[in-house]
């Protein structure tokens, strides 16, 4: 990266003189996670190709711990027959390991994600607006707890998605491996285990990875209500920022 781009990274929009001599040591630092490993494992690129790899053994683990996950969360009904006029949508899974700061393989993880680009507006969903937080969030507070010498915690929420209600009538095929990971992971009493569910699909009841209202249903049907019950307020002029005075 030259040094025009340095620059421009480690710019923060503030006007106040106090903090700005500060900024080139505290501005934020952004690190991929998505670099290459040289220790011989890469990410599986789909469900054969999980199987067939010298891990296989632990992408079904990871397989049947976000089936469990989705179990216990309730995301799914049960097996129904797809009304006359919709379609399911299709599901696939984001294979990825993540490492630690050491770059050692830290966790597999297999994220069961729905085919959003496959619904249809005011009928799969109504609304997709969520605030985020943007890369200034990140440097001012940075710079704020650089300069007050405060303590910074991140929090990553596992799973956010799978609690949150859904309003739309949605249904979505089976993944890949469904019943045999549910075979295997102890679940074979299940009575929806029978060759007539395998042709019916799953009627959803929380929100899932990649359906298009996700992150709208999570931000205001449960983040935002929750953050401003323990004391936090919304700044009017951007949503994605909460203050907390004490």
């Amino acid at each position: 990266m030259g040094k025009n781009k340095l620059a421009e990274a480690g710019q923060m929009v503030l006007e106040d003189e106090e903090f700005m001599h500060m900024i080139p040591i505290y501005a934020g630092a952004m690190i991929s996670n998505n670099h290459n490993h040289d220790n011989g494992i890469n990410n599986a690129k789909c469900y054969k190709a999980a199987n067939e790899s010298p891990f296989a053994e632990k992408w079904d683990m990871a397989m049947k711990e976000e089936l469990d996950a989705i179990g216990q969360h309730q995301v799914c009904g049960n097996f129904v027959e797809l009304p006359e006029g919709r379609k399911a949508l299709p599901t696939h899974r984001v294979y990825m390991i993540k490492h630690n700061g050491a770059a050692n393989v830290q966790q597999f993880k297999a994220r069961l994600v729905c085919g959003g680009n496959h619904q249809i507006e005011g009928i799969d969903y109504q609304a997709t607006y969520a605030p985020t937080a943007r890369l200034g969030h990140v440097r001012l507070a940075l710079t704020i707890g650089a300069k007050y010498d405060l303590k910074i915690h991140q929090i990553d929420v596992c799973m956010a998605f799978f609690g949150v209600d859904l309003e739309e009538e949605i249904y979505m095929h089976s993944p890949q491996g469904y019943f045999r990971l549910l075979q295997h992971g102890g679940s074979s009493n299940d009575a929806r285990l029978t060759n007539t569910s395998r042709k019916m699909v799953l009627h959803l009841r929380h929100s899932l990875y990649d359906l298009k209202q996700s992150t709208h249903v999570w931000y205001y049907g449960t983040f935002k209500d929750f953050i401003i019950s323990i004391g936090f307020v919304v700044l009017r002029v951007d949503g994605g920022l909460f203050v907390l005075h004490n």
